[in-house]
């Protein structure tokens, strides 16, 4: 796959943030139009490279998808046709969302594109995930929380291990090409990691500017835009389940973590913290630490 050096990809495992740093990302590239943002769905300004579930899931839900108006089952086709067949017809700049890890993507993308990677603490990205695979019907999970997670822990779940993942761009996260960032500190300072984003990208927007997206990017205001919400599959959604985009919370995974699930998380996450040296940041309001 050609790599060119003005691609742009933002990077996670699934459930980190994704689709939130996408729209911060093109926004602050594209002089903050937020017009022809709102004009463009997210998936006809990215191209997802990687394992779409999305083709499997219009085989479980074809006779729904043909009825499907004309404009959304362009952007149905758009997000189910193979991404290396997107980015060779692309135009620069390539706007490039991917779940993969580093590792199954071309060896010399660190050294010729930027790229911006979002890890998030793995207990809200499984709480997350498991809404995601109850909402979608495929996988279509239909097991209850802790099942999943013993899945998930245990690297049954799609994408899985989870910290080989983000070990893989941790260990580039000094690297001039490679912008790390955590789910938390979006959460926690999102003005700050803004302007941190911006300048990775030779950026320059006022305070004001910065305030402007900073409440465009909220999570009240993000789950009620159509451009980024994939509304256009609610036919294709199991009905009943939480939406695609949630709740966006730190530290939500408390409502869902027994004790013993939790005393097995801590353990879990101290010996994979200590393998890979990935240090989470930790906040004085981290409700995680209440």
């Amino acid at each position: 796959m050609e790599v060119r050096a003005t691609d742009i990809y933002v990077a996670t495992f699934p459930r980190s943030g994704t689709t939130w740093t996408q729209e911060m990302v093109w926004l602050l590239l594209n002089d903050l139009d937020y017009a022809k943002a709102a004009s463009l769905n997210l998936v006809d300004r990215y191209i997802n490279v990687g394992i779409s579930i999305w083709g499997l899931a219009s085989r479980a839900k074809g006779a729904k998808i043909l009825k499907f108006k004309e404009e959304d089952k362009r952007k149905y086709k758009q997000i189910i046709t193979p991404g290396c067949e997107l980015l060779a017809a692309a135009s620069d700049p390539r706007f490039i969302k991917t779940h993969l890890p580093m590792c199954m993507l071309p060896p010399n993308l660190i050294e010729t594109a930027k790229i911006v990677y979002v890890a998030r603490d793995p207990r809200d990205v499984v709480v997350s995930l498991y809404h995601f695979y109850r909402l979608m019907p495929v996988p279509q999970f239909t097991g209850d929380f802790k099942t999943f997670w013993n899945m998930f822990v245990r690297d049954n779940v799609i994408r899985t291990p989870y910290f080989a993942h983000i070990k893989e761009a941790w260990e580039l996260r000094n690297h001039p090409n490679m912008l790390f960032l955590f789910y938390e500190e979006l959460k926690n300072d999102l003005s700050n990691t803004i302007k941190r984003t911006a300048k990775f990208f030779n950026k320059e927007y006022t305070d004001e500017q910065i305030s402007v997206l900073c409440n465009h990017l909220n999570i009240n205001n993000f789950r009620h835009n159509d451009s980024v919400s994939l509304n256009f599959l609610a036919d294709v959604f199991i009905p009943g389940e939480e939406p695609f985009i949630r709740k966006g919370k730190v530290g939500g995974w408390r409502d869902y973590f027994d004790d013993e699930m939790t005393v097995e998380c801590e353990q879990w996450m101290a010996k994979k913290l200590k393998e890979t040296g990935i240090q989470f940041p930790v906040f004085s309001n981290d409700v995680t630490k209440k």
